[in-house]
């Protein structure tokens, strides 16, 4: 039995999904963080700009009593740093294989790579991108069991590519911060993690591809256990 005591001194976790994505990614990672008695909340993101996103994510971490570890996957990781700056009741950042950038930059700034991302996406007339069907399993689920890529698949929805060439914050800069480098990404090349990944207190490299909270959920859950306590 798990002590009150205990449970006090548990952080709350909040989970932040990238592009294109949603909060049915982390189902996985969050059922068993629950089981073990930790409190959790999986953000849906509007995708309507990054300043929307991180002022939805903001009213969230409002509403949380207590201590926070605070993942950002993807492009979740530009809507972390914006969101959690000057905030007080941050325990923790984590950037699982995210956007980790200065504030000025955006992701066209750190492209540069001898890997080539496998995402290929149409754009539309209002700037609002999906990811063509052929290139989401190679991009984001190559390492994930194959009935669960497909399902994952046809949850896609668009998102507003505008997004990613936005400033962001540095959040980072007040909190202590994990990066995640996965070396076997074809969505974010491991190189440019790792370059990303130098403004990080923490750098963690684990052997799997764009999407371990599906690919390997228990690699995700130890990391959020050790953090939040």
């Amino acid at each position: 039995m798990v002590s009150l005591n205990y449970c006090q001194r548990m952080k709350s976790i909040i989970l932040v999904h990238g592009a294109w994505h949603g909060s049915w990614c982390w189902e996985f990672v969050e059922s068993r963080m629950v089981e073990d008695g930790y409190k959790v909340v999986s953000v849906d993101l509007p995708f309507t700009g990054l300043d929307d996103d991180a002022a939805f994510l903001s009213n969230i971490l409002d509403s949380v009593d207590g201590e926070i570890v605070l993942l950002g996957h993807s492009y979740g990781g530009m809507v972390i740093s914006k969101a959690a700056v000057g905030r007080n009741n941050i325990s923790h950042l984590v950037y699982l294989c995210a956007i980790l950038l200065k504030e000025g930059d955006a992701m066209g700034g750190s492209s540069e790579s001898s890997q080539e991302s496998k995402i290929k996406i149409e754009v539309d007339e209002n700037l609002s991108s999906i990811v063509k069907r052929d290139a989401v399993i190679p991009a984001f689920y190559e390492d994930v069991d194959l009935q669960l890529a497909q399902d994952a698949l046809g949850r896609l929805r668009p998102f507003p590519i505008h997004s990613v060439n936005t400033g962001i914050g540095e959040a980072w800069r007040d909190h202590p911060t994990t990066y995640v480098v996965c070396k076997d990404d074809a969505a974010i090349p491991p190189d440019v993690q790792r370059r990303m990944s130098g403004l990080a207190d923490r750098v963690l490299e684990w052997d799997c591809g764009h999407s371990p909270f599906l690919s390997n959920p228990e690699l995700v859950c130890g990391l959020l256990q050790e953090l939040a306590g």
